[in-house]
């Protein structure tokens, strides 16, 4: 069988499609997401496709919960960042502990791949961030699969507590990030903190039929984007983090190109894509595919595929701005290579070639990396990887540390979340 064009299979159903039941819609002018395959999901979830109706039933108990949580704030921290001001973001570096040689600890010691329980609790704000990040995707999903406007409510509910509200906003910077006591009160490590906002953008878009932000709030949101953007192109932690050669260089270009595109810069956002083909890309994809940097570590597939997930939003940027990252290179140190390295490995995890900090490497991340690689390529195999990988629970730190905050089971399963957002398109004989 010859595989449809995936790129091109969007124009029979993106744009003025019919729903399902019959009515027009607009499509949703999501950002990361595709608002083509978006459609798709939800005529398979209509048909009641057993391929995706447990991942629906998943989405659909969380976003249940999370009706019942209550948004989050920069503000609700424990711990004051250095400036006084509580509006200001901080987090702790997950990898630092307190010195055991040391009376009070300080200043601490790194060991990388071990999480400080410490840094992931309610004291400084990286898990609320992502309760507020993963919640809004969640529920914005729900409402878009749905049309129950509960969950369009709950969700510009979390956007005005963490954005717009001027008692709970965070102001838009990340000066102190990721901050190591007794040494540094925040660094441009900090900035892979806010990657996953790409999910309120393009919730904004999922709930916009409900009408319930008002065009006022999208306004302010914007702004709000774009001045976080100026700053992390500014200011000396944003230009520290800017020349990362690794994931967080990746993520960086990644947030400036997301966040430009919502703001209406297109010459910003096409800056950071086509510096990212090189800079990004290139430089850190060896021939074989490799991602030296990322194999350094001590979760090397994780990161590996950690670093994938942001290439491939870059690609997905590029398409709306005329660049093509998917063919860029892609026999040599592009980011098909990187692609085809992991797929060896995604459903034979045994069979992975370096050491891993647990013994076997974390996976769970290669579900989207091949998702959108079939996606993007079409009859590469993708699609039989994809096929043979399960649907497991995302049992990060942040998770399970969200869970905890709660006082919930794990309010979010991104893995059953990545077979709604990317589902494989049928293929024709």
């Amino acid at each position: 069988m010859r595989a449809r064009s995936p790129l091109t299979y969007f124009a029979a159903i993106a744009a003025c499609a019919l729903g399902i039941n019959g009515h027009a819609f607009a499509a949703p002018q999501v950002i990361t997401m595709d608002a083509a395959y978006l459609e798709y999901a939800k005529q398979r979830i209509a048909a009641e496709d057993p391929g995706l109706r447990p991942a629906y039933a998943k989405l659909m108990e969380d976003a249940q919960a999370l009706l019942k949580v209550a948004p989050e704030s920069v503000t609700y921290k424990k711990i004051v960042p250095a400036s006084g001001d509580k509006h200001d973001y901080m987090s702790l570096a997950p990898y630092w502990w307190p010195d055991p040689s040391k009376a009070d600890g300080l200043p601490y010691i790194q060991k990388d791949g071990k999480f400080n329980p410490s840094a992931k609790n309610g004291d400084s704000d990286s898990v609320r961030m992502q309760i507020m990040c993963l919640g809004t995707q969640n529920l914005s999903l729900a409402y878009y699969f749905s049309s129950d406007k509960r969950y369009a409510e709950k969700t510009a509910a979390f956007i005005r507590t963490w954005f717009l509200d001027p008692k709970t906003r965070m102001n838009p910077n990340l000066r102190f990030g990721q901050a190591v006591m007794g040494r540094v009160d925040g660094r441009g490590t900090g900035l892979i903190d806010t990657r996953n906002f790409w999910m309120v953008i393009d919730a904004v878009a999922l709930i916009e039929p409900a009408g319930i932000l008002t065009p006022a709030e999208v306004s302010e949101l914007k702004t709000w984007f774009k001045d976080f953007g100026t700053w992390m192109l500014t200011s000396e932690t944003g230009i520290e983090e800017y020349n990362a050669f690794n994931n967080h260089g990746t993520y960086y270009d990644m947030q400036i190109a997301n966040y430009a595109l919502f703001a209406g810069d297109l010459k910003t956002a096409r800056q950071a894509v086509l510096r990212a083909q090189d800079l990004r890309i290139a430089a850190q994809v060896s021939a074989e595919g490799k991602q030296y940097a990322e194999l350094e570590r001590t979760t090397p597939f994780h990161y590996s595929a950690f670093n994938l997930d942001a290439m491939e939003n870059l690609a997905r940027y590029g398409e709306q701005l005329k660049v093509d990252v998917w063919k860029r290179r892609n026999t040599t140190r592009g980011i098909k290579n990187a692609i085809n390295y992991l797929a060896q490995f995604a459903a034979k995890p045994e069979t992975w070639p370096y050491p891993e900090l647990e013994g076997k490497p974390e996976t769970e991340l290669a579900l989207s990396v091949m998702l959108r690689a079939e996606r993007a390529y079409g009859g590469g195999g993708y699609a039989n990887v994809v096929a043979q990988l399960p649907a497991t629970r995302f049992n990060t730190q942040e998770i399970i540390a969200m869970s905890k905050l709660l006082g919930t089971e794990q309010p979010t399963t991104l893995n059953s979340i990545d077979r709604l957002i990317w589902p494989v398109l049928p293929r024709k004989q």
